[in-house]
């Protein structure tokens, strides 16, 4: 047995995960090699100081990366290095760090799922979740969904929910079943790149409306509505993507009361909303029979499963249905069942206070890094939106970044028409595949780079 013991002031972050750092520390030194057995759990925990339960759980971090085995009777042991064919995917191939999508960080939902793969294989009727199935999705699925959308505060029947395939998909589907080819549609200045796509695709008329600290302005949306005729307007009232703002209660008010008096139909994406431990209501919770209402599991717990929930005004509810049987007959049953489950059993709720907890230790991280810069962000929130210091362009800086190896989106990105863009960038905090060392290390790669003026600008003759 090894007398290695992990020097946890040198990895920041929770305990348990500084002990899986630093196994894969010292595995990559050299000092822990392949078949090298960890002492047992309840001695590292009383040399270290720390609980059973904190050494246990970073022995499984380190599992689930690949680092080691434990054998019952025998004890934890580091593995072999792994070969790609080994893996059930191969490991992404090296290239640029990838700040550009903004998903959770951290390994725990993969513990979650092979626990649930475990648990569904023992169950009888397996072959129900390959069977097609009702296109709004299974009746258990649906109530599980409007459990869930009710964490947010916004009660609805499940008959008034519709399964789809993540966010994106419930986007294309609200567009398609309330606006018509070329029709114009109501939008933040700034906006989801998703939003942009299926407005494209569905040859919908995007126009953008002015933001301010807490987003949509109610101002503008009334001078957009006075400038032409609209019915839909597309928003993000918690933590909005990309300039990270959060509508107050009363703005809230403000909209929701502009949509009426307009009959507006509003479509609200609140898949940041789950985040924040205490937020004001949903627009959907004010304006419910002119709200679709879309939320989604990919933000607060994991992405690659797909599922996400539409809630609809009654008159939209078969509409919605009939859009989702048109585009892919109904969806994949296995993984609504998955985070059924999930929700059924806390499992969701508990990923999700686990995001939170990584969100917090992140957004700190990048306030350090970045201080001194115009930044926007939500401590709950998976990006930072940063302004540049003169003289500095986004599309120039982003161009600079990506020769460090570092992809940054430009604040045009998300630029509706020929809207004005600011000279910023948005970072995804959770992108990268970077744990919160390497976090930090990008970060202040990116605020040296920020502080230096920009290399091989000519003036124009």
């Amino acid at each position: 047995m090894t007398i290695w013991q992990p020097n946890l002031e040198a990895f920041p972050g929770p305990r348990y995960q500084a002990i899986a750092d630093s196994i894969a520390d010292a595995i990559r030194r050299g000092t822990l090699p392949a078949g090298s057995k960890l002492p047992p759990q309840r001695e590292l925990a009383w040399r270290l100081g720390v609980t059973v339960g904190t050494v246990s759980r970073g022995y499984m971090l380190a599992v689930e990366r690949g680092l080691l085995s434990g054998e019952v009777g025998r004890g934890t042991y580091v593995k072999p290095p792994q070969t790609p064919e080994a893996a059930i995917l191969p490991p992404a191939s090296d290239g640029p760090i990838d700040l550009s999508r903004n998903i959770p960080a951290g390994s725990e939902p993969a513990r979650a799922l092979a626990a649930a793969l475990s648990e569904l294989a023992g169950r009888p009727g397996m072959e129900r979740l390959l069977a097609y199935g009702a296109s709004a999705g299974h009746a258990t699925h649906r109530e599980a969904g409007a459990e869930w959308i009710a964490r947010a505060g916004y009660r609805v029947a499940p008959s008034q929910v519709v399964l789809t395939a993540g966010a994106q998909q419930g986007i294309a589907i609200a567009l398609a079943v309330s606006t018509q080819p070329g029709e114009r549609v109501l939008t933040e200045q700034l906006t989801y790149c998703g939003v942009l796509d299926s407005a494209r695709l569905l040859q919908r008329r995007l126009e953008g409306v002015a933001l301010d600290g807490q987003g949509m302005r109610p101002d503008a949306l009334e001078a957009a509505c006075d400038a032409g005729p609209a019915r839909v307007v597309w928003l993000v009232p918690t933590i909005q993507n990309p300039t990270a703002a959060t509508m107050s209660l009363q703005r809230r008010q403000e909209i929701a009361a502009i949509a009426r008096r307009r009959n507006l139909l509003l479509i609200e994406d609140d898949v940041y909303g789950f985040l924040p431990p205490n937020r004001p209501p949903p627009i959907a919770t004010l304006a419910p029979e002119r709200t679709i209402y879309l939320a989604s599991a990919s933000k607060c717990i994991t992405p690659g499963l797909r599922v996400g929930w539409l809630a609809c005004p009654p008159d939209y509810v078969q509409r919605c249905i009939d859009a989702l049987h048109a585009l892919a007959i109904s969806l994949p049953a296995l993984p609504a069942q998955i985070i059924t489950q999930w929700i059924v059993d806390g499992t969701a709720d508990r990923l999700t206070e686990l995001q939170r907890e990584e969100t917090l230790a992140r957004q700190a991280i990048a306030a350090e890094a970045f201080a001194g810069f115009e930044m926007r962000s939500d401590p709950y929130g998976l990006h930072v939106f940063l302004t540049l210091p003169e003289p500095w362009r986004a599309q120039e800086f982003a161009g600079a970044a990506r020769n460090r190896g570092i992809i940054a989106v430009p604040a045009g990105t998300f630029a509706v028409g020929r809207s004005e863009a600011p000279h910023a960038i948005r970072l995804s905090l959770g992108g990268g595949g970077l744990d919160r060392a390497g976090l930090r290390r990008v970060l202040d790669t990116l605020a040296e780079l920020a502080r230096a003026a920009p290399v091989g600008s000519r003036s124009v003759i």
